[in-house]
């Protein structure tokens, strides 16, 4: 929606018939919720998350991610050149049972 001093925002609308006694629908009943603010914070995030993403996969260290099983999650190039396992063939895998 565009305001009447050219202020642009994002509604999330939901809207349902309106219906009268006997049942005949007799209009729509609509209910906006602003989200602008919620769409400019999830591009940020988005932003930061991809900013980190390059960094990671740039950095001039091996950076590896593991999750609470000890599964590699994450697998930079720099730990690909080092140990010669490409992400593909470490994803996934024990990191203390294999490397």
């Amino acid at each position: 929606l565009k305001s009447k001093f050219g202020m642009t925002f994002t509604v999330l609308l939901n809207a349902t018939t309106r219906r009268d006694g006997k049942g005949n629908i007799t209009g729509v009943v609509g209910v906006g919720q602003d989200i602008t603010e919620l769409n400019q914070v999830l591009a940020m995030s988005r932003r930061v998350a991809d900013d980190l993403t390059r960094l990671i996969e740039t950095a001039n260290a091996p950076i590896f991610g593991i999750d609470t099983y000890g599964k590699v999650t994450e697998w930079n190039a720099k730990a690909s050149s080092l140990l010669g396992y490409s992400k593909e063939e470490a994803m996934g895998q024990n990191l203390v049972q294999r490397f």
